[in-house]
């Protein structure tokens, strides 16, 4: 079992699906190439479970929206503080927003839409975040490299913003928008998933260009 010292409510119920299910339609490590019958599937097949034991079972993976905040050429990239919950993420980039999906977010069928409104409108200074068909579905994270990632499986998603969305939640984290040259530069402090989704986006324009 992993020895982890996460800060989290024992109690908290959170949207799971088993591994060996995802793993139908995510190969390992980001994938742009998403199985259309994923997204369907995936009510049917989710279920809520106790945070504390889906951390330490990588039987199941914890459903995870995971959104790209996109202003001309930068992303919105957050550094987390050492009072964020994750004890294993302190210190690291994200340039993406999201978190876990709960009960309180509503009925199955709709939780992935829920969730990913909730969680913008948690982390970000905003009170009308966009709804899961408003955004660009760019791939899914299925990974095993580490700890945290073989136990979460992320939808990852772009927002087009017309104007910076700043980070609500300041005790926890710190934002700027950066160029992915700027991003680069900064590669070794980004957590896990950044660093996929970065690889992707770079390779992307890359051949676009």
């Amino acid at each position: 079992m992993y020895n982890l010292t996460m800060a989290f409510d024992p109690l908290e119920q959170i949207l799971v699906v088993r591994a060996d299910w995802a793993k139908q339609f995510c190969p390992t490590g980001f994938s742009v190439n998403l199985h259309p019958d994923f997204l369907a599937e995936l009510p049917k097949k989710a279920q809520f479970m106790l945070r504390e034991i889906a951390e330490k079972d990588p039987n199941f993976r914890q459903i995870i929206p995971y959104v790209l905040v996109h202003y001309g050429d930068k992303y919105l990239a957050a550094t987390r503080h050492q009072t964020q919950g994750e004890v294993r993420l302190h210190g690291k980039m994200s340039i993406g927003i999201g978190g876990h999906i709960n009960p309180v977010d509503g009925e199955l069928a709709d939780l992935l839409d829920a969730g990913l409104r909730r969680e913008l409108s948690e982390e970000l200074n905003i009170d009308n975040p966009p709804s899961l068909n408003d955004l660009k579905l760019v791939g899914v994270i299925c990974d095993d490299t580490d700890e945290v990632s073989r136990v979460h499986l992320g939808v990852v998603m772009q927002w087009e913003v017309h104007q910076p969305i700043e980070i609500r939640e300041t005790d926890k984290m710190h934002g700027e928008y950066l160029t992915l040259d700027q991003i680069g530069t900064a590669k070794n402090r980004l957590e896990n998933w950044s660093r996929l989704v970065y690889d992707h986006v770079t390779i992307a324009l890359t051949v676009s260009g």
